[in-house]
């Protein structure tokens, strides 16, 4: 028996005044009407309804039941109704894990554009390279790059938001000072950075036109963080092999010089991965939604 239906049912019953009043009140037929109420009372063990040929009352226990459950039938129902209105309406709070430096450079300053659209939504970044556990501890959303982006999690699915290539840059002063490397083989001759995170970053594949080449950049200075990087490549000492979103707008301004423009990474690309649900709340759609339009357009270099 569903015991809820069958208590929203008898409080129809005791408002319509009768059986078949409450049938066409609820669309349900009079038989199913009086099955309702009879297997509550069974379960009960009392009688809610007195019956008569003429007319219908509740009974003193009926009346004490249905006084008492009417309350918490009301709040289930405004929690329901609350919980129908997220799903169409972007309320709530966000807990989102996003990579170091994706996260600093492109999530973190998309997020105050969406709360002003979403007001009664709040957000709570982490930064980090720690894959987290969505479920276990809780997020809506993780950014990861490349790979299967963790689906090999059960229940986890992904949609991509942005795909970056990793691309050879240099100050103009280091270029000055040094000379420009032109081929492959020639930037073991220079000072360089490279970033490895764990098993990423050892060796690459660099694209030359429709060659595909794996290069290994020098270990002269080896660094864990891509700001680190790109903040050696910056102070004019180093040639780094940097993520095409870092340096963009550098490039085009001048303070950094791209280096063998023709080479370049494949596409890596970058995932928005979350638990999946059958009805995603409207807060994280709002929010996937909106990432991908800031993200869309990726820079020209």
């Amino acid at each position: 028996m569903d015991k809820l239906r069958a208590i929203r049912v008898c409080r129809e019953v005791a408002r319509q005044g009768g059986f078949a009043a409450a049938g066409r009140a609820l669309k349900i037929s009079t038989p199913s009407v009086s099955r309702i109420v009879s297997e509550l009372e069974a379960d009960l063990g009392l009688r809610l309804f007195q019956r008569s040929t003429r007319q219908l009352n509740l009974t003193e226990e009926g009346e004490s039941y249905l006084g008492q459950v009417n309350a918490l039938v009301d709040e289930l129902e405004t929690i329901s109704a609350e919980m129908r209105e997220r799903r169409t309406e972007a309320k709530g709070h966000l807990r989102i894990s996003s990579v170091v430096a994706f996260g600093q450079e492109r999530v973190a300053p998309a997020v105050p554009k969406f709360l002003s659209r979403h007001p009664e939504v709040t957000v709570d970044l982490h930064i980090g390279n720690r894959k987290v556990d969505l479920i276990q501890e809780h997020f809506d959303l993780a950014i990861r790059i490349g790979g299967d982006a963790g689906l090999s999690e059960s229940g986890l699915v992904a949609r991509k938001i942005y795909a970056q290539k990793l691309i050879f840059a240099a100050s103009p002063d280091y270029i000055a000072d040094m000379g420009e490397p032109e081929t492959l083989d020639a930037i073991a001759r220079h000072r360089t950075v490279k970033q490895v995170s764990e098993t990423w970053g050892v060796t690459h594949t660099i694209l030359i036109g429709e060659e595909r080449v794996e290069f290994r950049m020098p270990d002269t200075f080896v660094v864990n963080s891509p700001n680190a990087a790109l903040n050696a490549v910056r102070d004019g000492l180093v040639i780094g092999l940097i993520a095409d979103y870092l340096v963009s707008d550098m490039i085009k301004r001048g303070e950094l010089r791209r280096v063998l423009p023709d080479h370049e990474t494949p596409d890596q690309p970058i995932f928005a991965v979350f638990v999946h649900r059958a009805y995603m709340p409207a807060k994280l759609r709002a929010f996937l939604d909106h990432l991908v339009s800031v993200l869309g357009n990726r820079p020209d270099v």
